[in-house]
Protein backbone atom coordinates (compact mmCIF):
# COMPACT_ATOMS: atom_id res chain seq x y z
CA UNK A 1 0.00 0.00 0.00
CA UNK A 2 3.00 2.46 0.88
CA UNK A 3 4.58 1.62 -2.45
CA UNK A 4 1.29 2.29 -4.14
CA UNK A 5 0.78 5.94 -2.74
CA UNK A 6 4.46 6.56 -3.08
CA UNK A 7 4.23 6.08 -6.98
CA UNK A 8 0.95 7.65 -6.75
CA UNK A 9 2.37 10.66 -5.39
CA UNK A 10 5.45 10.70 -7.78
CA UNK A 11 3.13 10.10 -10.95
CA UNK A 12 0.81 13.39 -9.66
CA UNK A 13 4.08 15.46 -8.59
CA UNK A 14 5.98 14.38 -12.15
CA UNK A 15 3.16 15.52 -13.84
CA UNK A 16 2.41 18.49 -12.50
CA UNK A 17 6.12 20.34 -12.57
CA UNK A 18 6.62 19.43 -16.25
CA UNK A 19 3.67 21.33 -16.95
CA UNK A 20 3.49 24.56 -14.26
CA UNK A 21 6.31 26.84 -13.45
CA UNK A 22 5.52 26.45 -9.91
CA UNK A 23 3.59 24.26 -7.67
CA UNK A 24 2.90 23.88 -4.33
CA UNK A 25 2.16 21.06 -2.87
CA UNK A 26 0.05 20.61 0.91
CA UNK A 27 0.95 17.51 2.97
CA UNK A 28 0.05 16.59 5.98
CA UNK A 29 3.14 15.53 8.63
CA UNK A 30 2.35 11.93 8.28
CA UNK A 31 2.71 12.13 4.85
CA UNK A 32 5.51 14.77 4.42
CA UNK A 33 8.14 11.59 4.46
CA UNK A 34 6.22 9.12 1.85
CA UNK A 35 6.29 12.68 -0.67
CA UNK A 36 9.98 13.52 -0.20
CA UNK A 37 10.69 9.54 -0.77
CA UNK A 38 8.64 10.14 -4.27
CA UNK A 39 10.24 13.32 -5.22
CA UNK A 40 13.79 11.63 -4.79
CA UNK A 41 12.75 8.80 -6.46
CA UNK A 42 11.96 11.29 -9.41
CA UNK A 43 14.78 12.98 -8.86
CA UNK A 44 16.98 9.67 -9.13
CA UNK A 45 15.47 8.50 -12.33
CA UNK A 46 15.43 11.48 -14.67
CA UNK A 47 19.19 12.24 -14.23
CA UNK A 48 19.10 14.64 -17.29
CA UNK A 49 16.94 17.07 -14.92
CA UNK A 50 18.85 19.57 -12.87
CA UNK A 51 17.82 20.03 -8.90
CA UNK A 52 17.95 22.56 -6.20
CA UNK A 53 16.49 20.99 -3.08
CA UNK A 54 16.08 23.56 -0.08
CA UNK A 55 16.15 21.97 3.18
CA UNK A 56 14.40 24.25 6.18
CA UNK A 57 12.53 21.30 7.81
CA UNK A 58 15.27 18.47 8.09
CA UNK A 59 18.96 18.70 7.84
CA UNK A 60 21.58 17.97 4.75
CA UNK A 61 22.68 15.18 7.28
CA UNK A 62 19.29 13.61 7.60
CA UNK A 63 18.49 13.57 3.90
CA UNK A 64 21.63 11.96 2.94
CA UNK A 65 21.00 9.13 5.56
CA UNK A 66 17.46 8.93 5.19
CA UNK A 67 17.53 9.29 0.72
CA UNK A 68 21.48 7.56 0.21
CA UNK A 69 20.90 7.52 -3.48
CA UNK A 70 19.03 10.79 -3.66
CA UNK A 71 22.24 12.64 -1.66
CA UNK A 72 24.83 11.11 -4.09
CA UNK A 73 23.25 11.85 -7.31
CA UNK A 74 25.16 14.81 -9.59
CA UNK A 75 21.96 16.23 -10.83
CA UNK A 76 21.24 17.60 -7.29
CA UNK A 77 22.65 20.65 -5.19
CA UNK A 78 21.31 20.53 -1.30
CA UNK A 79 20.88 24.13 0.60
CA UNK A 80 20.73 23.24 4.20
CA UNK A 81 19.60 26.31 5.80
CA UNK A 82 19.29 24.89 9.64
CA UNK A 83 22.81 23.25 10.35
CA UNK A 84 24.48 26.09 11.04
CA UNK A 85 21.99 27.72 12.98
CA UNK A 86 22.07 24.70 15.11
CA UNK A 87 25.45 24.38 15.85
CA UNK A 88 26.35 21.70 13.06
CA UNK A 89 29.92 22.57 10.94
CA UNK A 90 29.53 19.47 8.47
CA UNK A 91 31.25 19.99 5.17
CA UNK A 92 29.55 18.49 2.10
CA UNK A 93 30.18 19.20 -1.58
CA UNK A 94 27.19 18.12 -2.50
CA UNK A 95 25.75 20.67 0.18
CA UNK A 96 26.09 24.66 0.59
CA UNK A 97 25.18 25.63 4.09
CA UNK A 98 23.21 28.92 4.69
CA UNK A 99 24.38 29.84 7.83
CA UNK A 100 20.54 30.91 9.16
CA UNK A 101 16.66 30.12 7.66
CA UNK A 102 16.66 33.81 7.65
CA UNK A 103 18.68 34.65 5.53
CA UNK A 104 16.44 34.93 1.98
CA UNK A 105 18.71 36.73 -0.43
CA UNK A 106 21.01 33.99 0.25
CA UNK A 107 19.07 31.26 -0.51
CA UNK A 108 17.68 32.78 -3.65
CA UNK A 109 21.09 33.38 -4.71
CA UNK A 110 22.46 30.03 -4.40
CA UNK A 111 19.25 28.25 -5.11
CA UNK A 112 19.99 29.88 -8.70
CA UNK A 113 23.56 29.58 -8.69
CA UNK A 114 23.18 26.07 -9.42
CA UNK A 115 21.98 26.43 -12.49
CA UNK A 116 24.65 29.08 -13.63
CA UNK A 117 26.03 28.38 -17.46
CA UNK A 118 23.48 25.38 -17.86
CA UNK A 119 21.82 25.45 -21.42
CA UNK A 120 18.45 27.09 -20.98
CA UNK A 121 16.29 24.27 -22.44
CA UNK A 122 17.55 22.07 -19.34
CA UNK A 123 15.00 21.45 -17.09
CA UNK A 124 15.80 22.86 -13.79
CA UNK A 125 13.87 22.78 -10.88
CA UNK A 126 14.03 24.32 -6.52
CA UNK A 127 12.31 22.49 -4.08
CA UNK A 128 11.92 24.26 -0.91
CA UNK A 129 11.00 22.09 2.29
CA UNK A 130 9.13 23.78 3.61
CA UNK A 131 7.61 27.08 3.27
CA UNK A 132 5.93 26.34 6.97
CA UNK A 133 9.32 25.77 8.17
CA UNK A 134 10.53 28.87 7.03
CA UNK A 135 7.65 30.50 8.96
CA UNK A 136 8.95 29.26 12.23
CA UNK A 137 12.18 31.73 11.70
CA UNK A 138 10.74 34.79 9.64
CA UNK A 139 7.35 36.61 9.46
CA UNK A 140 4.91 35.60 7.19
CA UNK A 141 5.31 38.85 4.97
CA UNK A 142 8.50 38.41 4.21
CA UNK A 143 8.27 34.63 3.66
CA UNK A 144 5.60 35.97 1.04
CA UNK A 145 8.18 38.56 -0.76
CA UNK A 146 10.49 35.82 -0.49
CA UNK A 147 8.38 33.00 -2.42
CA UNK A 148 7.22 35.77 -4.80
CA UNK A 149 10.67 36.99 -5.60
CA UNK A 150 12.04 33.29 -5.97
CA UNK A 151 9.14 32.52 -8.70
CA UNK A 152 9.91 35.31 -10.58
CA UNK A 153 13.30 35.01 -11.02
CA UNK A 154 13.08 31.58 -11.38
CA UNK A 155 10.25 32.18 -14.34
CA UNK A 156 12.96 34.86 -16.09
CA UNK A 157 15.51 31.78 -16.23
CA UNK A 158 13.29 28.93 -16.77
CA UNK A 159 13.42 27.44 -13.35
CA UNK A 160 10.55 25.60 -12.03
CA UNK A 161 9.63 25.82 -8.41
CA UNK A 162 8.26 23.15 -6.14
CA UNK A 163 7.09 24.48 -2.63
CA UNK A 164 6.39 22.32 0.49
CA UNK A 165 3.49 23.11 2.73
CA UNK A 166 3.15 20.89 5.55
CA UNK A 167 0.09 21.57 7.35
CA UNK A 168 0.55 21.06 10.44
CA UNK A 169 3.26 23.58 11.37
CA UNK A 170 1.83 26.29 10.53
CA UNK A 171 -1.18 28.10 9.33
CA UNK A 172 0.13 29.19 5.50
CA UNK A 173 -1.99 28.26 3.08
CA UNK A 174 -2.01 32.23 1.53
CA UNK A 175 1.59 30.98 0.71
CA UNK A 176 0.81 28.30 -1.70
CA UNK A 177 -2.04 30.48 -3.47
CA UNK A 178 1.07 31.76 -5.46
CA UNK A 179 1.70 28.70 -7.35
CA UNK A 180 0.54 27.83 -10.80
CA UNK A 181 -0.83 24.55 -9.67
CA UNK A 182 -1.27 22.98 -6.10
CA UNK A 183 -1.63 19.73 -5.05
CA UNK A 184 -2.90 18.59 -1.99
CA UNK A 185 -2.07 15.39 -0.35
CA UNK A 186 -4.31 14.18 2.10
CA UNK A 187 -4.30 10.95 4.40
CA UNK A 188 -5.73 8.72 2.38
CA UNK A 189 -5.75 10.17 -1.36
CA UNK A 190 -4.14 13.31 -3.55
CA UNK A 191 -6.02 15.96 -4.67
Amino acid sequence: MVDAVIEGIRDRVAAAIQVNQSVGIQVPENRHGDLLEAIFESICRNTHTIWTYVAVSKTFDYLSKTFKEAARQNNIKFIDCISRAAGISDINSNCIYVESPVMLEKIILESLNNFKGMKRDLDKYIIIDSLSALMIYNDPDIIREFISLLMNRSRAENVHVVSILVEEEMDSSKLIQLNDKIIVLRDSFID
